[in-house]
């Protein structure tokens, strides 16, 4: 009796490590690397959606995925959706680091490119997109990006670089780095430069007491972006594909609080806000720069029919004149973004048009109020666009 009890009472506790032992879920190392997908999407129109993930990445903002979306808007779609030729979506080219791929099992310090683009179409049968990059006036690495035949007035969203770069190619340098983007055809005996760029690369020293080189990080700065806006229109899916106003902008740190007030002739109209980082969680010194893309449900182009739309069924277009948003970050006024619409509903201002912007938004400049952020408020001058800085644009 006594040898059946312990029997039993052995296979109790055999069951009980058995429902431990499979409750228990396994815990990951995050690698700090960007795995580019091999998958290949069909070409795109112009609307892309508004991607803004809070992933970590080892590196700077924006992110490959995090769109500096081209959402189509009043005035420069015709001459996107009618050139002959393929162009580079300025706006679209978002460089950063990654670690680089080990070599014999062995990871070596530095860091190696990522690039995201958007090439507006048409892009005939038979190209092929690549990038190069030089560091010191030296080649440096050079790879194929995933290229597919698209029509006029669609575009090709394309990110490369990172995992597809080979062993043993990463390097420790911090400095300019320049880059330039091909498109060739060897059916049309073809070699395009798209798009040439120098972006400023950065290292951050490891901690005291850490081997230097093992524990530093590199990064791309992009405080050049800080006094860049946009304005454009957009569909929004959860609202029935209604057309919305979009007003978007960039912030440093990791993602705060906000919310973006919609102002017209001084009156009030509109008001959007989306969840982040608290004012004790926020760290806006860190190198990180995030599109912050402000949907400002219920504006129309025209006011829409009586029964139809969403509050505040606000046209532009019957009413022109100046508007402002302000924006909040963790309760602070920390932007202010000014626009003026003419009697026709447009509010373009000629900008993207003189700088060849290659998308649908107009560009507004962003006064950066308060210090909450540290940037470079100088970087706009020559640093924009990878040193294709704007003409005719002047920062608040």
């Amino acid at each position: 009796m006594h040898r059946a009890n312990r029997s039993g009472s052995i296979f109790l506790v055999w069951v009980l490590c058995s429902i431990a032992l499979l409750s228990v879920q396994p815990t990951w190392a995050q690698i700090p690397k960007i795995k580019i997908s091999k998958l290949k999407s069909k070409p795109q129109p112009p609307a892309t959606e508004n991607a803004d993930s809070d992933d970590e990445t080892p590196t700077s903002q924006p992110k490959p995925g995090n769109r500096l979306a081209a959402i189509t808007a009043t005035s420069a779609s015709s001459e996107i959706a009618n050139q002959d030729h393929p162009t580079i979506a300025r706006d679209s080219v978002v460089l950063i680091t990654t670690k680089g791929q080990p070599a014999a099992g062995y990871e070596a310090p530095g860091w190696v490119p990522v690039i995201e683009y958007r090439v507006n179409g048409p892009i005939e049968s038979g190209s092929h997109l690549s990038v190069d990059f030089a560091l010191a006036g030296k080649p440096w690495v050079s790879f194929s990006c995933a290229t597919q035949e698209t029509p006029r007035g669609h575009s090709w969203q394309v990110t490369c670089g990172g995992d597809e770069i080979p062993a043993g190619k990463q390097v420790t340098y911090a400095g300019p780095v320049n880059f330039v983007i091909h498109l060739r055809n060897e059916l049309q005996g073809t070699n395009t430069t798209l798009f040439s760029g120098k972006a400023k690369v950065v290292m951050v020293p490891g901690p005291k007491g850490a081997m230097q080189m093992a524990s530093a990080q590199w990064y791309v700065d992009d405080d050049w972006r800080m006094p860049i806006g946009y304005a454009f229109w957009g569909k929004d899916s959860g609202h029935q594909d209604a057309t919305t106003l979009h007003v978007g902008f960039f912030v440093r740190g990791d993602t705060p609080e906000l919310e973006a007030h919609l102002f017209y002739q001084g009156k009030e109209i509109a008001k959007y806000a989306s969840a982040g980082n608290g004012a004790a969680d926020w760290h806006p010194a860190k190198q990180q720069w995030g599109f912050e893309d402000c949907s400002f449900l219920g504006l129309y182009p025209p006011t829409p029919p009586e029964d139809e739309g969403y509050d505040p069924r606000f046209g532009l277009r019957e009413h022109p004149g100046d508007y402002e948003v302000k924006v909040l970050l963790v309760g602070h006024l920390a932007r202010s973004i000014k626009f003026t619409v003419k009697p026709d509903g447009s509010f373009d201002n000629g900008l993207a048009a003189v700088n060849n912007l290659g998308s649908d938004r107009v560009i507004l400049p962003v006064q950066v109020i308060g210090n909450q952020e540290p940037w470079d408020k100088t970087a706009w001058k020559t640093q924009a666009f990878y040193e294709n800085p704007l003409s005719g644009f002047t920062a608040p």
